[in-house]
């Protein structure tokens, strides 16, 4: 398993991805996986241990600041974890 983020675009739908953190495994509850809609456009989907774990940006390309934002919680996971 990377650390890293991952990040994923897709142009047919244009729809990106951004992965917060890892999938962090088994851990927590499974039915607390799940998605909701938090802004337009946006999705953030949680892992089993409650956790954002990815956002999926819909028409990514008219959303800058949904990149902004989720590129911030990547910044700011960084650094609570160095």
């Amino acid at each position: 398993m990377t650390s890293e983020p991952t990040i994923s675009y897709y142009p047919d739908t244009d729809t990106m991805a951004i992965e917060l953190r890892p999938w962090p495994g088994a851990t927590g509850d499974a039915n607390a996986v799940g998605g909701e809609d938090a802004s337009e456009d946006l999705v953030i989907h949680y892992a089993a241990d409650g956790e954002p774990w990815l956002w999926e940006i819909e028409h990514a390309s008219r959303h800058p600041e949904h990149i902004a934002a989720a590129l911030s919680q990547i910044r700011r996971r960084t650094a609570v974890a160095a």
